[in-house]
């Protein structure tokens, strides 16, 4: 299956929607006057928070759940190429004769490794002192 791009109108509404509290007054604008913003606001990368620039290049719209065919709002996710590395593992695999099982080439295959959620720390429980000395010594 043949990998299909997102639309410039998908990637777009992604850029603005990754870009926090300033997007969000040009993003509602955008989707309800149907017009592009003459220029487009920073944003930043969904996993490690970057700062990107529209139209430099080092970012990349990828599909959320590996499904190339999906092309919808949902399914499009905005990553810095580092981010987006990490996320895509590469693999080598070998190509065999049906019959003799002698190799007859390699093919390489994209697998998702996914995007972890960073850990939050949990809520630190404080231990219950005692009201006095004598509470103490009673146990």
């Amino acid at each position: 299956m043949d990998r299909i791009e997102f639309s410039i109108v998908t990637k777009r509404i992604e850029w603005l929607s990754a870009g926090g509290e300033s997007g969000k007054n040009t993003l509602l604008k955008y989707v309800k006057d149907k017009k592009v913003p003459a220029r487009m606001p920073r944003s930043r990368c969904r996993v490690c928070k970057i700062p990107l620039t529209w139209g430099s290049g080092t970012y990349n719209f990828d599909h959320r759940d590996n499904n190339s065919a999906n092309i919808s709002q949902k399914n499009c996710f905005l990553v810095c190429r580092n981010c987006h590395g990490k996320a895509t593992k590469i693999r080598v695999v070998r190509e065999r004769e049906p019959w003799f099982g002698s190799v007859i080439g390699y093919r390489t295959q994209k697998l998702k490794v996914g995007y972890k959620k960073t850990a939050r720390k949990p809520a630190r429980k404080t231990a219950k002192k005692p009201a006095s000395k004598t509470a103490r010594r009673k146990r």
